[in-house]
Protein backbone atom coordinates (compact mmCIF):
# COMPACT_ATOMS: atom_id res chain seq x y z
CA UNK A 1 0.00 0.00 0.00
CA UNK A 2 1.53 3.30 -0.81
CA UNK A 3 1.22 6.38 1.44
CA UNK A 4 0.55 9.83 0.60
CA UNK A 5 2.30 12.83 2.21
CA UNK A 6 -0.95 14.51 2.80
CA UNK A 7 -4.24 13.28 3.69
CA UNK A 8 -6.54 13.20 0.91
CA UNK A 9 -9.45 15.97 1.28
CA UNK A 10 -11.97 12.91 -0.08
CA UNK A 11 -12.34 10.82 3.10
CA UNK A 12 -15.76 9.55 3.94
CA UNK A 13 -17.09 7.17 5.99
CA UNK A 14 -19.77 5.04 5.46
CA UNK A 15 -21.66 3.64 8.50
CA UNK A 16 -24.74 1.40 8.60
CA UNK A 17 -27.59 3.72 10.39
CA UNK A 18 -28.44 1.14 13.12
CA UNK A 19 -25.16 1.47 14.13
CA UNK A 20 -25.02 5.56 14.63
CA UNK A 21 -28.57 5.29 16.08
CA UNK A 22 -28.32 2.37 18.51
CA UNK A 23 -24.83 1.84 19.86
CA UNK A 24 -23.72 3.19 22.94
CA UNK A 25 -20.33 4.23 23.28
CA UNK A 26 -17.94 6.82 24.37
CA UNK A 27 -14.45 7.53 22.26
CA UNK A 28 -11.93 10.42 23.19
CA UNK A 29 -11.99 13.12 20.45
CA UNK A 30 -8.35 11.42 19.15
CA UNK A 31 -10.01 7.70 19.01
CA UNK A 32 -13.24 8.84 17.19
CA UNK A 33 -11.04 10.48 14.55
CA UNK A 34 -8.84 7.87 14.48
CA UNK A 35 -11.90 4.87 13.84
CA UNK A 36 -13.99 7.17 11.05
CA UNK A 37 -10.71 7.68 9.15
CA UNK A 38 -9.93 3.59 9.18
CA UNK A 39 -13.68 3.35 8.35
CA UNK A 40 -13.13 5.63 5.69
CA UNK A 41 -9.75 3.69 4.21
CA UNK A 42 -12.43 0.53 4.11
CA UNK A 43 -12.93 -0.74 0.62
CA UNK A 44 -16.58 -1.68 -0.82
CA UNK A 45 -15.25 -4.18 -2.78
CA UNK A 46 -13.30 -6.16 -0.62
CA UNK A 47 -14.49 -8.63 2.31
CA UNK A 48 -11.25 -8.20 4.19
CA UNK A 49 -12.76 -5.15 5.53
CA UNK A 50 -11.55 -5.45 9.47
CA UNK A 51 -7.68 -5.69 8.03
CA UNK A 52 -6.27 -1.86 7.83
CA UNK A 53 -2.69 -0.86 7.36
CA UNK A 54 -2.12 2.97 7.89
CA UNK A 55 1.92 4.45 7.65
CA UNK A 56 2.52 6.56 10.95
CA UNK A 57 3.16 9.69 8.80
CA UNK A 58 -0.79 9.12 7.84
CA UNK A 59 -1.95 9.10 11.74
CA UNK A 60 0.40 11.92 12.39
CA UNK A 61 -1.15 14.33 9.81
CA UNK A 62 -4.43 12.93 11.05
CA UNK A 63 -3.51 14.11 14.33
CA UNK A 64 -2.04 17.53 13.96
CA UNK A 65 -5.04 18.60 12.31
CA UNK A 66 -6.49 19.07 15.47
CA UNK A 67 -4.18 21.61 16.47
CA UNK A 68 -4.00 21.06 20.50
CA UNK A 69 -0.74 20.00 21.56
CA UNK A 70 0.26 16.01 22.04
CA UNK A 71 2.82 14.07 23.29
CA UNK A 72 4.58 12.88 20.02
CA UNK A 73 3.51 10.30 17.96
CA UNK A 74 4.92 7.11 19.74
CA UNK A 75 3.70 8.54 23.19
CA UNK A 76 0.04 9.24 21.49
CA UNK A 77 0.09 5.56 19.61
CA UNK A 78 1.11 4.19 22.60
CA UNK A 79 -1.45 5.48 24.92
CA UNK A 80 -3.98 4.60 22.39
CA UNK A 81 -3.43 1.21 21.41
CA UNK A 82 -4.09 0.32 25.03
CA UNK A 83 -6.69 2.07 25.34
CA UNK A 84 -8.98 1.61 22.48
CA UNK A 85 -8.32 -2.61 22.23
CA UNK A 86 -10.51 -2.04 25.99
CA UNK A 87 -12.97 -0.57 24.62
CA UNK A 88 -16.05 -1.06 22.38
CA UNK A 89 -19.81 -0.63 21.57
CA UNK A 90 -22.83 -1.82 23.45
CA UNK A 91 -26.18 -2.65 21.47
CA UNK A 92 -29.73 -3.91 22.40
CA UNK A 93 -30.76 -7.20 21.26
CA UNK A 94 -34.30 -8.83 21.85
CA UNK A 95 -33.04 -11.72 23.92
CA UNK A 96 -33.98 -11.32 27.59
CA UNK A 97 -32.57 -12.00 30.71
CA UNK A 98 -34.92 -11.90 33.90
CA UNK A 99 -37.41 -10.58 31.55
CA UNK A 100 -34.98 -7.92 30.52
CA UNK A 101 -33.56 -6.68 27.26
CA UNK A 102 -29.47 -7.98 27.57
CA UNK A 103 -27.22 -5.88 25.63
CA UNK A 104 -24.07 -6.71 23.24
CA UNK A 105 -20.90 -6.19 23.39
CA UNK A 106 -18.56 -5.51 20.27
CA UNK A 107 -14.63 -4.76 20.66
CA UNK A 108 -13.43 -2.34 18.08
CA UNK A 109 -10.55 -4.16 17.14
CA UNK A 110 -8.86 -7.59 17.56
CA UNK A 111 -5.55 -5.97 17.36
CA UNK A 112 -2.88 -3.36 16.28
CA UNK A 113 0.26 -4.92 15.04
CA UNK A 114 3.66 -2.49 13.64
CA UNK A 115 4.36 -3.83 10.80
CA UNK A 116 6.64 -2.56 7.57
CA UNK A 117 4.91 -2.63 4.24
CA UNK A 118 5.94 -2.84 0.60
CA UNK A 119 7.59 0.59 0.51
CA UNK A 120 9.55 -0.47 3.56
CA UNK A 121 7.44 2.11 5.56
CA UNK A 122 6.58 2.11 9.12
CA UNK A 123 2.82 1.27 9.92
CA UNK A 124 -0.16 0.18 12.13
CA UNK A 125 -2.05 -2.37 11.00
CA UNK A 126 -5.44 -2.08 12.79
CA UNK A 127 -7.76 -5.69 12.97
CA UNK A 128 -11.24 -4.48 13.39
CA UNK A 129 -13.68 -6.78 15.12
CA UNK A 130 -15.23 -8.84 12.66
CA UNK A 131 -18.47 -8.46 14.27
CA UNK A 132 -18.51 -5.25 12.82
CA UNK A 133 -18.89 -6.34 9.39
CA UNK A 134 -22.37 -6.02 9.09
CA UNK A 135 -22.21 -2.25 10.28
CA UNK A 136 -19.28 -0.84 8.01
CA UNK A 137 -19.31 -3.03 5.08
CA UNK A 138 -22.50 -4.96 4.58
CA UNK A 139 -24.18 -1.83 4.49
CA UNK A 140 -28.32 -0.98 3.75
CA UNK A 141 -29.27 1.74 4.98
CA UNK A 142 -25.97 3.96 5.87
CA UNK A 143 -24.75 7.36 5.93
CA UNK A 144 -21.34 9.09 4.63
CA UNK A 145 -19.54 10.97 7.34
CA UNK A 146 -17.59 13.77 5.60
CA UNK A 147 -14.26 13.37 7.91
CA UNK A 148 -13.16 17.39 6.90
CA UNK A 149 -16.12 18.14 9.38
CA UNK A 150 -15.11 15.78 12.25
CA UNK A 151 -11.49 16.34 11.79
CA UNK A 152 -11.92 20.41 13.26
CA UNK A 153 -13.58 18.99 16.47
CA UNK A 154 -12.62 19.34 19.61
CA UNK A 155 -15.60 17.93 21.47
CA UNK A 156 -16.21 13.74 21.86
CA UNK A 157 -19.21 14.30 22.11
CA UNK A 158 -19.29 17.02 19.03
CA UNK A 159 -18.20 14.20 17.06
CA UNK A 160 -20.66 11.73 17.86
CA UNK A 161 -23.39 13.77 18.08
CA UNK A 162 -23.07 14.78 14.34
CA UNK A 163 -22.73 11.40 13.19
CA UNK A 164 -26.93 11.07 14.48
CA UNK A 165 -27.72 14.55 13.10
CA UNK A 166 -26.37 13.75 9.83
CA UNK A 167 -28.28 10.54 9.42
CA UNK A 168 -30.88 11.97 10.63
CA UNK A 169 -31.13 14.94 8.20
CA UNK A 170 -30.50 13.02 5.39
CA UNK A 171 -32.58 10.34 5.87
CA UNK A 172 -35.93 13.12 6.37
CA UNK A 173 -34.22 15.03 3.64
CA UNK A 174 -37.03 14.77 1.28
CA UNK A 175 -39.28 15.18 3.84
CA UNK A 176 -38.51 18.58 5.61
CA UNK A 177 -36.26 21.59 5.54
CA UNK A 178 -35.71 21.31 9.48
CA UNK A 179 -35.47 17.82 10.81
CA UNK A 180 -36.87 17.31 14.57
CA UNK A 181 -34.90 14.73 17.04
CA UNK A 182 -36.17 13.97 20.51
CA UNK A 183 -34.27 12.05 23.30
CA UNK A 184 -35.47 11.66 26.90
CA UNK A 185 -32.61 12.94 28.96
CA UNK A 186 -31.63 9.08 30.28
CA UNK A 187 -32.08 7.81 26.19
CA UNK A 188 -29.94 10.90 25.34
CA UNK A 189 -26.89 9.84 28.29
CA UNK A 190 -27.25 6.29 27.35
CA UNK A 191 -25.93 7.20 23.41
CA UNK A 192 -23.11 8.91 24.86
CA UNK A 193 -22.49 6.21 27.42
CA UNK A 194 -22.60 8.66 30.50
CA UNK A 195 -25.23 7.16 32.11
CA UNK A 196 -23.64 7.30 35.33
CA UNK A 197 -22.37 10.71 35.04
CA UNK A 198 -23.91 14.57 34.87
CA UNK A 199 -26.28 13.91 37.49
CA UNK A 200 -27.29 17.45 37.67
CA UNK A 201 -28.93 18.68 34.62
CA UNK A 202 -27.58 22.00 34.56
CA UNK A 203 -23.79 20.36 34.70
CA UNK A 204 -25.01 18.34 31.39
CA UNK A 205 -26.22 21.41 30.06
CA UNK A 206 -22.85 23.28 30.63
CA UNK A 207 -20.27 20.68 29.90
CA UNK A 208 -21.84 18.86 27.04
CA UNK A 209 -24.98 20.30 25.28
CA UNK A 210 -23.82 23.90 25.27
CA UNK A 211 -20.68 22.13 23.75
CA UNK A 212 -22.06 20.44 21.35
CA UNK A 213 -24.55 22.89 20.30
CA UNK A 214 -21.83 25.98 20.06
CA UNK A 215 -18.88 23.75 18.22
CA UNK A 216 -21.82 21.86 15.63
CA UNK A 217 -23.25 25.18 14.44
CA UNK A 218 -19.44 27.17 14.21
CA UNK A 219 -17.64 24.44 12.19
CA UNK A 220 -19.34 21.88 10.52
CA UNK A 221 -22.38 21.93 7.62
CA UNK A 222 -24.92 21.14 9.83
CA UNK A 223 -27.44 24.05 12.01
CA UNK A 224 -28.60 23.02 15.13
CA UNK A 225 -30.80 24.77 18.00
CA UNK A 226 -31.89 22.68 21.12
CA UNK A 227 -35.22 23.08 23.23
CA UNK A 228 -35.80 21.43 26.71
CA UNK A 229 -39.29 19.54 27.70
CA UNK A 230 -40.10 19.80 31.26
CA UNK A 231 -42.33 17.76 33.74
CA UNK A 232 -42.68 20.65 36.29
CA UNK A 233 -39.48 22.32 37.19
CA UNK A 234 -37.44 18.90 36.01
CA UNK A 235 -35.94 18.75 32.43
CA UNK A 236 -37.20 15.26 30.84
CA UNK A 237 -36.47 15.56 27.90
CA UNK A 238 -33.88 17.20 24.93
CA UNK A 239 -35.67 18.34 21.67
CA UNK A 240 -33.18 19.20 18.70
CA UNK A 241 -34.01 21.23 15.74
CA UNK A 242 -31.74 20.82 12.63
CA UNK A 243 -30.99 21.59 9.14
CA UNK A 244 -28.37 21.95 6.57
CA UNK A 245 -26.88 25.16 6.45
CA UNK A 246 -27.33 27.15 3.37
CA UNK A 247 -24.06 26.76 1.32
CA UNK A 248 -21.81 28.98 -0.55
CA UNK A 249 -23.02 28.82 -4.42
CA UNK A 250 -19.85 27.09 -5.87
CA UNK A 251 -18.97 28.06 -9.22
CA UNK A 252 -18.18 24.63 -11.65
CA UNK A 253 -17.40 24.44 -15.36
CA UNK A 254 -19.98 24.06 -17.73
CA UNK A 255 -20.36 20.83 -19.04
CA UNK A 256 -19.76 20.16 -22.56
CA UNK A 257 -19.42 16.92 -24.17
CA UNK A 258 -15.33 16.46 -23.88
CA UNK A 259 -15.86 17.13 -20.25
CA UNK A 260 -18.46 14.33 -19.51
CA UNK A 261 -17.51 11.44 -17.26
CA UNK A 262 -17.93 8.17 -18.37
CA UNK A 263 -21.54 7.73 -16.61
CA UNK A 264 -22.63 11.05 -17.06
CA UNK A 265 -21.62 10.61 -21.28
CA UNK A 266 -23.76 7.04 -21.03
CA UNK A 267 -26.66 9.28 -19.59
CA UNK A 268 -26.58 11.84 -22.12
CA UNK A 269 -26.76 9.48 -25.05
CA UNK A 270 -29.41 7.76 -23.26
CA UNK A 271 -31.13 10.70 -23.07
CA UNK A 272 -30.81 11.98 -26.84
CA UNK A 273 -31.68 8.74 -27.64
CA UNK A 274 -34.79 8.54 -26.06
CA UNK A 275 -35.26 11.58 -28.00
CA UNK A 276 -34.24 14.59 -25.75
CA UNK A 277 -32.83 17.83 -27.37
CA UNK A 278 -29.06 17.96 -27.03
CA UNK A 279 -28.90 21.27 -25.32
CA UNK A 280 -31.60 20.11 -22.72
CA UNK A 281 -29.88 16.81 -22.05
CA UNK A 282 -26.64 18.22 -21.82
CA UNK A 283 -27.34 21.78 -19.93
CA UNK A 284 -30.27 21.20 -18.15
CA UNK A 285 -30.65 17.95 -17.30
CA UNK A 286 -27.35 16.28 -16.38
CA UNK A 287 -26.44 19.07 -14.38
CA UNK A 288 -29.54 18.51 -11.54
CA UNK A 289 -27.67 15.01 -11.39
CA UNK A 290 -26.02 15.78 -8.10
CA UNK A 291 -26.74 13.04 -5.75
CA UNK A 292 -23.43 11.43 -4.22
CA UNK A 293 -25.01 8.58 -4.30
CA UNK A 294 -25.43 8.68 -8.15
CA UNK A 295 -22.07 10.16 -9.03
CA UNK A 296 -20.67 7.53 -11.54
CA UNK A 297 -23.69 6.28 -11.93
CA UNK A 298 -25.52 8.73 -13.35
CA UNK A 299 -26.50 6.57 -16.62
CA UNK A 300 -28.14 3.81 -14.14
CA UNK A 301 -30.37 7.54 -12.54
CA UNK A 302 -31.72 8.54 -15.92
CA UNK A 303 -32.91 4.79 -16.71
CA UNK A 304 -34.48 4.46 -13.36
CA UNK A 305 -36.05 7.81 -14.65
CA UNK A 306 -37.05 7.04 -18.00
CA UNK A 307 -38.80 3.53 -16.40
CA UNK A 308 -40.83 5.37 -14.01
CA UNK A 309 -41.93 7.78 -16.35
CA UNK A 310 -42.97 5.21 -19.06
CA UNK A 311 -44.57 2.75 -16.28
CA UNK A 312 -46.59 6.01 -15.80
CA UNK A 313 -47.83 6.09 -19.27
CA UNK A 314 -47.73 10.31 -19.13
CA UNK A 315 -46.57 10.82 -22.62
CA UNK A 316 -43.96 11.71 -25.13
CA UNK A 317 -40.70 12.91 -24.59
CA UNK A 318 -41.95 16.88 -23.70
CA UNK A 319 -44.02 15.45 -20.79
CA UNK A 320 -40.58 13.48 -19.52
CA UNK A 321 -38.37 17.17 -20.10
CA UNK A 322 -41.54 19.40 -18.64
CA UNK A 323 -41.16 16.77 -15.21
CA UNK A 324 -37.89 16.48 -14.57
CA UNK A 325 -37.10 20.60 -15.22
CA UNK A 326 -40.60 22.07 -13.84
CA UNK A 327 -42.72 19.96 -12.02
CA UNK A 328 -38.91 17.97 -10.41
CA UNK A 329 -40.61 14.95 -9.71
CA UNK A 330 -37.40 12.91 -9.67
CA UNK A 331 -36.22 15.00 -6.88
CA UNK A 332 -38.75 14.69 -4.76
CA UNK A 333 -41.64 12.41 -3.17
CA UNK A 334 -42.30 8.66 -3.43
CA UNK A 335 -40.23 8.94 -7.15
CA UNK A 336 -37.07 9.84 -5.34
CA UNK A 337 -36.92 6.88 -3.37
CA UNK A 338 -38.08 4.44 -5.25
CA UNK A 339 -35.21 5.34 -7.62
CA UNK A 340 -32.74 5.99 -4.89
CA UNK A 341 -34.11 1.84 -3.79
CA UNK A 342 -33.28 0.44 -7.41
CA UNK A 343 -30.24 2.66 -7.79
CA UNK A 344 -28.65 0.85 -4.48
CA UNK A 345 -30.05 -2.68 -5.60
CA UNK A 346 -28.16 -2.32 -9.43
CA UNK A 347 -24.99 -0.96 -7.73
CA UNK A 348 -25.02 -3.73 -5.53
CA UNK A 349 -25.39 -6.65 -8.43
CA UNK A 350 -23.23 -4.70 -10.38
CA UNK A 351 -20.32 -4.97 -7.28
CA UNK A 352 -21.23 -8.57 -6.44
CA UNK A 353 -21.23 -9.91 -10.26
CA UNK A 354 -19.16 -7.91 -11.88
CA UNK A 355 -16.29 -6.34 -9.56
CA UNK A 356 -13.66 -4.96 -12.41
CA UNK A 357 -16.76 -2.87 -13.94
CA UNK A 358 -18.03 -1.13 -10.87
CA UNK A 359 -14.13 -0.87 -9.91
CA UNK A 360 -14.15 0.80 -13.32
CA UNK A 361 -16.43 3.26 -12.32
CA UNK A 362 -15.07 4.67 -9.24
CA UNK A 363 -12.35 4.79 -10.86
CA UNK A 364 -13.80 7.01 -13.71
CA UNK A 365 -16.23 9.36 -11.78
CA UNK A 366 -13.37 11.86 -10.92
CA UNK A 367 -12.73 12.21 -14.91
CA UNK A 368 -13.68 12.45 -17.84
CA UNK A 369 -14.51 9.61 -20.30
CA UNK A 370 -11.76 10.64 -22.60
CA UNK A 371 -8.70 10.77 -19.79
CA UNK A 372 -10.51 7.13 -18.54
CA UNK A 373 -9.97 5.92 -21.75
CA UNK A 374 -6.68 6.89 -21.84
CA UNK A 375 -5.88 5.15 -18.46
CA UNK A 376 -6.89 2.25 -19.38
CA UNK A 377 -5.24 2.46 -22.83
CA UNK A 378 -2.16 3.49 -21.15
Amino acid sequence: MNTKDTLSSDLVARIENTLIYGAKYKLLPREQKIVLYLISKIDPRSDRFHEQVVSVKELEQLLKTEGTKWGGLYEEMKSFKKRIVRKGLEFESDILIDGKPFSGYISWFQSIIPILNESNEVCLEFMFSEKLRPFLLQLKEYTRIDLNEILPLKSGFSIRLLQVFRAHLNRMARHERESHLSYPIEDFKALLDISDSYKDFRNLRKRVLDVVVKEINEKTSVDVRMDFQRAGRKVVSIEFFLKDKDRPKVIVPKLSIDNLSFARLKAYEILVEYGVNEGIALKQILPRLKSSEAEGFEDMWIEECLRIFKLKGKGDVGAFVNWFLKLKVFEQGDHFATIMESLQKRKKKLQKDRPDAWHNRLEAKKMSAEEFRETKLG
